[in-house]
Protein backbone atom coordinates (compact mmCIF):
# COMPACT_ATOMS: atom_id res chain seq x y z
CA UNK A 1 0.00 0.00 0.00
CA UNK A 2 1.12 3.54 -0.59
CA UNK A 3 2.64 5.36 2.34
CA UNK A 4 -0.05 8.08 2.12
CA UNK A 5 -2.70 5.50 3.00
CA UNK A 6 -1.09 5.01 6.40
CA UNK A 7 -0.02 8.52 7.40
CA UNK A 8 -3.24 9.39 9.23
CA UNK A 9 -3.88 6.01 10.90
CA UNK A 10 -0.19 5.83 11.81
CA UNK A 11 -0.36 9.25 13.48
CA UNK A 12 -3.54 8.26 15.31
CA UNK A 13 -1.93 5.06 16.56
CA UNK A 14 0.98 7.09 17.91
CA UNK A 15 -1.51 9.39 19.64
CA UNK A 16 -3.29 6.37 21.10
CA UNK A 17 0.00 4.90 22.32
CA UNK A 18 0.31 7.27 25.30
CA UNK A 19 -2.99 6.38 27.03
CA UNK A 20 -2.65 2.84 25.67
CA UNK A 21 0.61 2.29 27.52
CA UNK A 22 -0.81 3.81 30.70
CA UNK A 23 -3.91 1.65 30.41
CA UNK A 24 -1.82 -1.47 29.87
CA UNK A 25 0.21 -0.69 32.99
CA UNK A 26 -3.04 -0.31 34.95
CA UNK A 27 -4.22 -3.70 33.70
CA UNK A 28 -0.89 -5.17 34.77
CA UNK A 29 -1.44 -3.71 38.25
CA UNK A 30 -4.86 -5.39 38.46
CA UNK A 31 -3.21 -8.66 37.44
CA UNK A 32 -0.85 -8.39 40.41
CA UNK A 33 2.03 -6.52 38.82
CA UNK A 34 4.06 -3.77 40.42
CA UNK A 35 2.40 -0.37 40.96
CA UNK A 36 4.29 1.97 38.68
CA UNK A 37 1.63 4.66 38.14
CA UNK A 38 0.49 7.29 40.61
CA UNK A 39 -2.90 7.22 42.32
CA UNK A 40 -3.10 3.43 42.23
CA UNK A 41 -5.13 3.02 45.42
CA UNK A 42 -7.88 5.35 44.20
CA UNK A 43 -8.03 3.76 40.75
CA UNK A 44 -8.07 0.19 42.04
CA UNK A 45 -10.98 0.99 44.36
CA UNK A 46 -13.34 0.28 41.44
CA UNK A 47 -11.59 -2.43 39.39
CA UNK A 48 -14.43 -3.58 37.12
CA UNK A 49 -15.46 -0.21 35.60
CA UNK A 50 -11.81 0.80 35.27
CA UNK A 51 -10.94 -2.42 33.42
CA UNK A 52 -14.01 -2.09 31.18
CA UNK A 53 -13.06 1.49 30.38
CA UNK A 54 -9.43 0.69 29.59
CA UNK A 55 -10.23 -2.29 27.34
CA UNK A 56 -13.00 -0.47 25.45
CA UNK A 57 -10.82 2.60 24.93
CA UNK A 58 -7.96 0.45 23.60
CA UNK A 59 -10.26 -1.31 21.13
CA UNK A 60 -11.93 1.94 20.08
CA UNK A 61 -8.73 3.93 19.59
CA UNK A 62 -6.65 1.25 17.85
CA UNK A 63 -9.29 -0.30 15.59
CA UNK A 64 -10.82 3.12 14.94
CA UNK A 65 -7.49 4.42 13.64
CA UNK A 66 -7.59 1.92 10.78
CA UNK A 67 -10.97 3.29 9.71
CA UNK A 68 -9.04 6.35 8.52
CA UNK A 69 -6.91 4.33 6.07
CA UNK A 70 -8.43 5.22 2.65
CA UNK A 71 -7.77 1.86 1.03
CA UNK A 72 -9.20 -0.10 3.95
CA UNK A 73 -12.20 2.21 4.19
CA UNK A 74 -13.03 1.55 0.54
CA UNK A 75 -13.35 -2.12 1.39
CA UNK A 76 -16.99 -2.09 2.45
CA UNK A 77 -16.75 -5.47 4.15
CA UNK A 78 -13.84 -4.41 6.35
CA UNK A 79 -15.36 -1.03 7.15
CA UNK A 80 -18.69 -2.51 8.19
CA UNK A 81 -17.25 -5.31 10.31
CA UNK A 82 -14.78 -2.97 12.02
CA UNK A 83 -17.51 -0.40 12.54
CA UNK A 84 -19.66 -2.96 14.33
CA UNK A 85 -16.85 -3.29 16.86
CA UNK A 86 -15.70 0.34 16.99
CA UNK A 87 -19.11 1.89 17.71
CA UNK A 88 -20.08 -0.41 20.62
CA UNK A 89 -16.55 -0.11 22.03
CA UNK A 90 -16.82 3.68 21.84
CA UNK A 91 -20.20 3.71 23.55
CA UNK A 92 -18.92 1.42 26.32
CA UNK A 93 -15.87 3.67 26.70
CA UNK A 94 -18.12 6.74 26.95
CA UNK A 95 -20.57 5.29 29.49
CA UNK A 96 -17.85 3.68 31.62
CA UNK A 97 -16.02 7.01 31.53
CA UNK A 98 -19.21 8.72 32.69
CA UNK A 99 -19.51 6.26 35.60
CA UNK A 100 -15.90 6.89 36.60
CA UNK A 101 -16.41 10.65 36.40
CA UNK A 102 -19.45 10.52 38.67
CA UNK A 103 -18.63 7.76 41.15
CA UNK A 104 -14.89 7.14 41.33
CA UNK A 105 -13.31 8.86 44.35
CA UNK A 106 -11.75 12.12 43.24
CA UNK A 107 -8.06 12.89 43.34
CA UNK A 108 -6.96 15.96 45.37
CA UNK A 109 -6.82 18.11 42.22
CA UNK A 110 -10.13 16.95 40.75
CA UNK A 111 -12.74 19.63 41.36
CA UNK A 112 -16.34 20.14 40.32
CA UNK A 113 -15.23 21.94 37.15
CA UNK A 114 -13.13 18.95 36.07
CA UNK A 115 -16.02 16.58 36.71
CA UNK A 116 -18.41 18.83 34.78
CA UNK A 117 -16.08 19.00 31.78
CA UNK A 118 -15.71 15.23 31.76
CA UNK A 119 -19.47 14.67 31.91
CA UNK A 120 -20.12 17.08 29.03
CA UNK A 121 -17.40 15.46 26.92
CA UNK A 122 -18.50 11.84 27.42
CA UNK A 123 -22.12 12.77 26.68
CA UNK A 124 -20.98 14.54 23.50
CA UNK A 125 -18.99 11.45 22.50
CA UNK A 126 -21.92 9.10 23.10
CA UNK A 127 -24.32 11.37 21.18
CA UNK A 128 -21.87 11.71 18.28
CA UNK A 129 -21.44 7.95 17.93
CA UNK A 130 -25.19 7.38 18.23
CA UNK A 131 -25.92 9.97 15.54
CA UNK A 132 -23.22 8.44 13.36
CA UNK A 133 -24.85 5.02 13.72
CA UNK A 134 -28.30 6.43 12.99
CA UNK A 135 -26.98 8.20 9.89
CA UNK A 136 -25.43 5.08 8.37
CA UNK A 137 -28.65 3.14 8.97
CA UNK A 138 -30.36 5.84 6.85
CA UNK A 139 -27.49 5.46 4.34
CA UNK A 140 -26.56 9.09 4.90
CA UNK A 141 -22.84 8.45 4.60
CA UNK A 142 -21.74 12.09 4.72
CA UNK A 143 -23.35 12.68 8.12
CA UNK A 144 -22.20 9.25 9.29
CA UNK A 145 -18.60 10.13 8.53
CA UNK A 146 -18.87 13.56 10.16
CA UNK A 147 -20.36 12.28 13.41
CA UNK A 148 -17.95 9.36 13.61
CA UNK A 149 -15.00 11.72 13.17
CA UNK A 150 -16.36 13.87 16.02
CA UNK A 151 -16.88 10.86 18.28
CA UNK A 152 -13.45 9.46 17.54
CA UNK A 153 -11.78 12.84 18.10
CA UNK A 154 -13.31 13.10 21.57
CA UNK A 155 -12.33 9.53 22.38
CA UNK A 156 -8.71 10.33 21.52
CA UNK A 157 -8.60 13.24 23.96
CA UNK A 158 -6.31 11.45 26.42
CA UNK A 159 -3.54 11.32 23.83
CA UNK A 160 -3.67 15.07 23.22
CA UNK A 161 -3.96 15.76 26.95
CA UNK A 162 -0.59 14.11 27.48
CA UNK A 163 0.87 17.00 25.48
CA UNK A 164 -1.22 19.78 27.06
CA UNK A 165 -0.40 18.55 30.56
CA UNK A 166 3.23 18.10 29.58
CA UNK A 167 3.33 21.71 28.40
CA UNK A 168 1.83 22.84 31.73
CA UNK A 169 4.38 20.84 33.72
CA UNK A 170 7.26 22.33 31.75
CA UNK A 171 6.05 25.95 31.85
CA UNK A 172 4.11 26.21 35.13
CA UNK A 173 5.18 23.32 37.35
CA UNK A 174 2.97 20.72 39.07
CA UNK A 175 -0.68 20.56 38.10
CA UNK A 176 -3.18 22.48 40.19
CA UNK A 177 -6.92 21.92 40.32
CA UNK A 178 -7.59 24.58 37.68
CA UNK A 179 -4.50 23.57 35.76
CA UNK A 180 -5.82 20.03 35.40
CA UNK A 181 -9.24 21.27 34.33
CA UNK A 182 -7.69 23.62 31.79
CA UNK A 183 -5.29 21.10 30.29
CA UNK A 184 -7.99 18.43 29.99
CA UNK A 185 -10.40 20.87 28.35
CA UNK A 186 -7.64 22.13 26.03
CA UNK A 187 -6.87 18.60 24.84
CA UNK A 188 -10.48 17.90 23.97
CA UNK A 189 -10.92 21.34 22.39
CA UNK A 190 -7.89 20.83 20.14
CA UNK A 191 -9.32 17.52 18.94
CA UNK A 192 -12.74 19.04 18.31
CA UNK A 193 -11.26 21.88 16.26
CA UNK A 194 -9.15 19.47 14.20
CA UNK A 195 -12.17 17.21 13.65
CA UNK A 196 -14.32 20.10 12.39
CA UNK A 197 -11.50 21.21 10.10
CA UNK A 198 -11.25 17.70 8.63
CA UNK A 199 -15.03 17.52 8.16
CA UNK A 200 -15.22 20.90 6.43
CA UNK A 201 -12.19 20.12 4.27
CA UNK A 202 -13.77 16.84 3.16
CA UNK A 203 -17.07 18.52 2.32
CA UNK A 204 -15.38 21.25 0.28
Amino acid sequence: MRTSNWLVPGALLLLAAVPGIAGSLRLAEFAGGAQVLADSERITSAPLPVIVHIVSVLVFSVLGAFQFAPRLRRRRGWHRVAGRVVVPAGLVAAFSGLWLSLFLPRSPIDGDATAAVRVVVVVYMAVSLSLGLAAVLRRDFARHRAWMIRGYAIGMGAGTQAFTQGFWLVTAGPLTMWGKTGTLAAGWLINIVVAEWVIRRTRS
